[in-house]
């Protein structure tokens, strides 16, 4: 596996994510938050090609965790990247995935503008409008 070209870790607003760059890879219909290990995990596999065995060893050495439950991690963390297309291999691992729901989606501030009129959404509170 390896990580895909244009996709950098940035910190925004206290969150670790990724930003895509380069115009082949803009879709903001997505946006990968990290938490601290996987931030960390990505840091080290880029230009690099890794396995899970690689991914497991450095959680390992970072992180107080048993082997067992770190290759567990490690490959969930290695489908859900290749779910959201930001690796390529052969080696991805094909296991059923599914992604956290933004925090702020559960927020009653929160709103689908399309069915509630006259009421700011998250990314209007964001930028202040």
């Amino acid at each position: 596996m390896k990580a895909k070209p244009g996709f950098k870790l940035r910190e925004v607003c206290g969150e670790q994510i990724i930003v895509a760059e380069g115009k082949e890879n803009i879709d903001f219909s997505n946006i990968i938050s990290m938490n601290e290990s996987s931030a960390y995990l990505w840091e080290r596999i880029q230009d690099k090609d890794f396995t899970i065995d690689d991914l497991a060893n450095l959680l390992l050495e970072q992180y107080e965790v048993d082997v067992e439950t770190a290759k567990k991690d490690v490959t969930t963390l290695a489908a859900q990247w290749g779910k959201a297309g930001i690796i390529e291999g052969n080696d991805i691992p094909q296991i059923d995935v599914t992604f956290a729901k933004p925090a702020f989606q559960d927020s009653p501030d929160a709103t689908d503008n399309s069915s509630k009129k006259g009421k700011k959404g998250f990314f209007s509170k964001l930028l202040k409008r």
